[in-house]
Order: C-alpha cells, then sequence, then structure tokens
C-alpha cells in the first residue's frame, strides 16, 4: 500500500473558496513534509496545470501523482458531452504527469447536499430510472475514454450526490463487471451515508482500487443529522475526524484491507473547509496521521 494525502486535508475543495495562506507550494510542501509519498491534483487549477511544470513540483518533493477527484453530473444527459470534457481535461494532464487513476464522481446537487446523511431521505431522492441509464451511459464513457490515456477509473461515494448511500453504490456497482469499475471507498462519507465500512469490506474488498482514508465523530453526525445540516456545513460543524480520532475501527478496516491483498492507494483525508473546525490545523494534523499508519505497519 501507498500512502498519500490531498489538498482537501488543507480546505481546498471543489467549488468552494480556497483557505487564505495556503498556497500550491505551502500545501504540497506540507504533504511531502509529513512523510506522504504522494498526493491527489486536488481542484483542477489549483495545481499546475502544464503536466511538465506540475511533473516539476511534485519531483521537487519526491512525491508522485496518485489520482484526480472530478465531479460530472451523471444523471443528466444534456450534460454529457460537456462532462466528458471536463473529465478529459483533467484525465490528461495526470495521464502525462504520471497517474494511473481516475477518482470519479456524481457531482453534489443543492437537493442532495439538503439531505446528505438522511439515508432514507436520500434513497428518497435517488435518479429516477432513465437517469440511472444515463448514468451507466456516462460512467461508461468515462471509463472509454480514460483507458484510451492508460487510466484506470474507481468511482467515489460522495456525501451530497445521488451515490451516497450503500444502496445506490450497490447499485451503481452492479451495472458494471470489477474488472470495468473499482470503487474508491471514501470510509468516512460511507459512514456519513449511512453504511457499515466494515461489513462492506467484509463482502467486497476485491472492488476497492483506492481509499480515502477519513474518520467521522459519530456524536457529531448524529448532531448535523438532527440539526438537517448539509454537507458543507457538516463539515464546517466538524463531522470529519482527524485520522484515528473519530469512531472507525480503521484497525479492522486497514486488516481487512491487507487480507483482501489492496495494493493501491491509501489517501488520508480530513474534509475540512475555512472557518470550520479542524481547518486551522491541517499540518500537524496529516503529521499525526502518518505517525498512526506507521504504528499500524503503513
Amino acid at each position: 500500500m501507498k500512502i498519500a494525502n490531498a489538498p482537501v486535508s488543507w480546505g481546498v475543495m471543489e467549488n468552494m473558496p480556497l483557505p487564505e495562506g495556503y498556497t500550491p507550494d505551502r500545501v504540497l510542501d506540507e504533504i511531502a513534509q509529513a512523510g506522504y509519498s504522494g498526493t491527489e491534483l486536488g481542484p483542477y487549477g489549483f495545481l499546475p496545470t502544464v503536466a511538465n511544470e506540475l511533473k516539476a513540483a511534485l519531483a521537487k518533493r519526491k512525491l508522485t501523482l496518485c489520482s484526480a477527484f472530478i465531479e460530472m453530473d451523471l444523471g443528466n444527459a444534456a450534460k454529457l458531452e460537456s462532462g466528458i470534457a471536463t473529465v478529459l481535461t483533467s484525465a490528461k494532464l495526470i495521464s502525462e504527469a504520471g497517474a494511473k487513476l481516475v477518482v470519479l464522481a456524481d457531482e453534489i446537487t443543492p437537493a442532495r447536499n439538503a439531505a446528505a446523511g438522511r439515508r432514507e431521505l436520500c434513497n428518497s431522492l435517488s435518479w429516477s430510472e432513465a437517469e440511472w441509464k444515463n448514468a451507466k451511459i456516462a460512467v461508461a464513457r468515462v471509463i472509454e475514454e480514460c483507458r484510451k490515456l492508460g487510466l484506470r477509473v474507481s468511482f467515489h461515494n460522495h456525501a451530497g450526490t445521488h451515490v451516497e448511500t450503500p444502496e445506490e453504490v450497490d447499485r451503481l456497482f452492479s451495472m458494471f463487471y470489477a474488472s470495468e469499475l473499482g470503487l474508491c471507498l471514501d470510509t468516512g462519507h460511507y459512514v456519513y451515508g449511512g453504511g457499515d465500512v466494515v461489513a462492506y469490506l467484509e463482502k467486497h474488498v476485491g472492488r476497492v482500487w483506492c481509499v480515502h482514508l477519513k474518520d467521522v465523530y459519530e456524536d457529531k453526525l448524529d448532531d448535523a443529522r438532527r440539526q438537517k445540516l448539509d454537507f458543507h456545513d457538516a463539515v464546517r460543524h466538524g463531522v470529519f475526524a482527524p485520522l484515528s480520532k473519530g469512531d472507525i475501527d480503521f484497525s479492522r478496516v486497514l486488516s481487512l484491507l491487507k487480507k483482501g491483498n489492496f495494493d493501491g492507494w491509501i489517501v488520508v483525508e480530513a474534509d475540512v473547509l475555512p472557518g470550520g473546525v479542524g481547518a486551522d490545523a491541517p499540518f500537524p494534523n496529516a503529521i499525526a496521521a502518518r505517525k498512526f499508519l506507521r504504528e499500524q505497519g503503513l
């Protein structure tokens, strides 16, 4: 297993204001200094968008680009071509920079964002049959186009999207062969969506191609559900914990990954947003998380 971190742990999140003071150079420096061997791309445009410049920035810190997280409005047939174009912009860049994996997710929508974390409500707001068919077509197109660039596609279960709950994850993966599409298992988001990470890995560890290792405070998650906070407000509320400080059993998670011969990237993440809980300590949290994983033999 290879261990990375990502700009999101510094508050650099798609479609959200950038955190003050956290420049690309600072974020990359701190990822490297905290002991990680890789990074994700982060939102397109945060790190250099010219492959040679990106490679030089990574090489300077002895970092490997492991993947790029890319959102797409998968259920909307009218946005298929524009979505593919967006995916390919990042996919071409990371392919040229040496990465081998695209992490694809559905796009956060206002309705699903508002319902995030409440499993029954989310399932009631799931895609229509026609939208599920559109999503299958869109994911298949992404797989096909990325294959031409030497990239595999791993799908990310993400709060605030139409693939959040265990039921939605299972339905999406029932549409594709295990050789076609992997799961980027975000442990924190799977719990956020009402799932049991350990139970999933006990059944489907072979489907996991990469992991976003993220912790959750169950009491804060319960509180966010009671307050009906949307996903971004729940992030500011501090639902996601520094790794090993929350309630996910990572000794069991890592044991199941090892048992399942998982050999992909583990990307440590702690979703934070400027002004919210945890946004003031990304570097010490990254150091502590790396120390915890070393204690687990990684």
